[in-house]
């Protein structure tokens, strides 16, 4: 057998030191790119969210508007033109909310909430899905007091969750959201009967994109969202499944932070908190 000479040796050390240099190129040209999709991702995202959220916004203040009165057939049109906008909406304020996420270009607000309302407000944008599958909702809330949380992002929370609950429960159902609370924190969790997602791994239901438990396949961009918002919160979420049940169910800390304002609903600053003012 032939011994490789010094200089051979050298020559395969030099080739090696060279395909390394190389790939390693190649990983940080790559690296470069992925950053800058995401980056593109993220602004392709909020500027169609943000392009779209004020017309909306202004269509959704119009349209109830124009509700016709003692005509069937142009109240079921007008029906359907307001489901669908509503629908419309709702999927936009996920798109937003998704771009924020990424970007981190949000703020956490801190107002005093009464979460009832809040639900109350989820309940009516989703009037027509309630409506279709004949579900019946049913508030049991011993909580009964005004908790300081950010009541937009609760809103979007709560109604991706009762969204969820509506969308994956039995027609002629009832939907239970069920509030209690301690000194030390706040669960909200909402029950509805059906069969549980269809997963392998619990944590495949926050991903975005994943398929329902019919194996449909939508946006999947909610629960994902429920997901990054409780944990800006400081909360979490976790789900349950049982005999033709499931139970999802939200656990934020009771805050002890001073409010900047008090909320109506999911709108965080009707009334400025007057702490420091002098008295005339």
């Amino acid at each position: 057998m032939m011994r490789e000479t010094p200089l051979y040796e050298e020559k395969k050390c030099e080739d090696a030191c060279e395909e390394i240099a190389f790939l390693s190129h190649k990983i940080l040209d790559l690296n470069k790119q992925l950053i800058e999709s995401e980056k593109a991702k993220s602004r392709f995202l909020s500027l169609i969210g943000n392009e779209l959220n004020n017309p909306m916004t202004a269509l959704l203040g119009m349209i109830p508007r124009l509700a016709p009165k003692n005509d069937e057939k142009l109240e079921a049109i007008f029906a359907l033109v307001h489901e669908e906008a509503l629908i419309l909406d709702f999927r936009i304020q996920n798109l937003v909310t998704a771009s924020e996420i990424e970007s981190g270009a949000f703020n956490i607000s801190h107002s005093l909430v009464d979460i009832n309302e809040i639900i109350k407000e989820a309940i009516e944008t989703l009037k027509y899905p309630i409506k279709v599958k004949n579900i019946d909702i049913v508030i049991h809330d011993s909580l009964k007091q005004k908790v300081v949380t950010d009541p937009q992002k609760l809103y979007i929370i709560l109604k991706n969750i009762l969204a969820n609950a509506i969308c994956y429960g039995i027609a002629d159902g009832i939907v239970e959201i069920i509030i209690l609370g301690d000194d030390s924190k706040i669960s909200i969790a909402v029950k509805n009967q059906g069969k549980g997602p269809d997963v392998e791994y619990k944590p495949q239901v926050f991903t975005r994109f994943a398929n329902g438990p019919d194996g449909a396949h939508g946006l999947g961009l909610g629960l994902s969202i429920v997901r990054n918002l409780m944990e800006c919160l400081d909360g979490s979420i976790d789900y349950v499944v049982g005999d033709g049940t499931v139970i999802f169910t939200l656990t934020l800390p009771l805050e002890t932070i001073l409010p900047d304002s008090e909320a109506c609903g999911s709108n965080e600053f009707l009334f400025e908190s007057f702490d420091g003012a002098i008295e005339l």
